[in-house]
């Protein structure tokens, strides 16, 4: 599977993990809904970062995918986190 399936996958994945809490963040409390907030900006980069990753070349492209792997992660954390407090 190449690399840009993955990050595909990855925002995927994302994407229907961040749709189901956001159905539920307009319960939450304050410091949740702070946590929410942080996470839909590290999202906005996550996505723009896996569109332009399809125009890096080779060489700067392991760099970038580092990047984006370790943003997914941080997101997913958050994600699971967010979860737990709803």
């Amino acid at each position: 599977m190449s690399t840009k399936q993955n990050f595909n996958d990855m925002v995927e994945k994302l994407r229907e993990q961040r749709d189901e809490i956001n159905v539920k963040i307009h319960l939450a409390n304050m410091e949740v809904r702070d946590e929410w907030e942080e996470l839909e900006q590290m999202w906005g980069q996550l996505v723009d970062k896996t569109k332009r990753v399809g125009k890096e070349v080779e060489p700067a492209a392991e760099g970038v995918h580092a990047a984006i792997s370790l943003l997914g992660e941080q997101i997913t954390d958050g994600y699971r986190k967010v979860k737990r407090a709803l």
